[in-house]
């Protein structure tokens, strides 16, 4: 009919999901700050005489994605890239899995049973088949605040292997901000962080770019699909973190394409922030329920 436009979301439009978690790197979104962290963690990386580095930030705030983008542009022909996602392990298993990483296999327990076995094994491997073809190791350890304080320290101890001419290993430490706090009560490890950032939320301007990212990589066509006010809303419920973001924003896209809205409404996001208030999925504070 005449005057009546066309709904801008569809149930293809767009044709893959726009705000499920993933570590899809083609959805991460270069803000200020989450572009300064992965160019001062690049930096860290190709520089391969800092030791040990620092990435902090508030749960939801795009930790995991950074450590996935910045594992992903390192060359696998100039980096050797070790990536371990939970740190509930003591030290014995980290060198295992780390050990594991690099040799691009399961290695078992058995084979290595004690803690000099595998670390005799790890300063082999890093000397022979990393160091000894041009290669630097780097670490990432994501949620690292769950390390305790005696791994912590055996961590630091293996920058300490290097030769007269290089060092072998970057460490960086990815984790929430109380792994700072744990840091400043190990000096010996905290002095040895030589570079460090802190990845705030977005602000109210990236998170309307964040949402349009994403919107794009999945493929939607048209026009951005969101009533001003409902962007707003969207910001003051989330804070400006990414993962409440996807989350407020993928329940009320499956509301408003029931509902035949076609666009996302105040109504619609206030709808959503109120029903995850209510069974305390969501912080309080931003909009008020309808």
């Amino acid at each position: 009919m005449a005057g009546i436009p066309e709904p801008l979301l569809t149930a293809h439009n767009p044709p893959a999901p726009p705000f499920d978690n993933t570590r899809d790197t083609r959805y991460f979104f270069p803000s200020a700050g989450h572009a300064e962290a992965l160019s001062r963690l690049m930096f860290l990386a190709e520089d391969r005489n800092m030791g040990m580095g620092l990435l902090t930030g508030e749960i939801g705030s795009g930790k995991t994605m950074l450590r996935t983008v910045l594992h992903a542009r390192l060359s696998p022909e100039t980096h050797t890239r070790v990536s371990i996602e939970n740190s509930l392990l003591g030290f014995d298993d980290l060198l295992l899995e780390i050990l594991s990483q690099i040799q691009g296999q399961r290695l078992r327990a058995a084979d290595y049973p004690d803690r000099y076995s595998r670390l005799a094994a790890f300063k082999r491997v890093l000397t022979e088949q990393v160091a000894g073809h041009g290669r630097h190791l780097v670490i990432l350890l994501d949620e690292a605040q769950q390390l305790d304080l005696p791994c912590l320290e055996s961590v630091k101890g293996l920058t300490n292997i290097a030769s007269e001419r290089q060092n072998f290993l970057t460490v960086i430490l990815v984790g929430q901000p109380e792994l700072r706090e744990r840091l400043q009560g190990l000096p010996q490890v905290d002095q040895r962080v030589s570079l460090r950032f802190h990845l705030a939320a977005l602000t109210v301007d990236e998170t309307r770019e964040y949402v349009r990212h994403r919107l794009s990589v999945s493929g939607y066509q048209g026009e951005f699909p969101f009533e001003p006010a409902a962007l707003e809303a969207l910001f003051r419920a989330s804070r400006g973190i990414p993962r409440e973001v996807n989350r407020i924003c993928k329940i009320a896209l499956a509301h408003l394409l029931t509902a035949g809205l076609g666009r996302f409404t105040t109504d619609a996001i206030a709808t959503v922030v109120a029903d995850l208030r209510r069974h305390g999925g969501l912080f309080d504070g931003g909009i008020d329920p309808p």
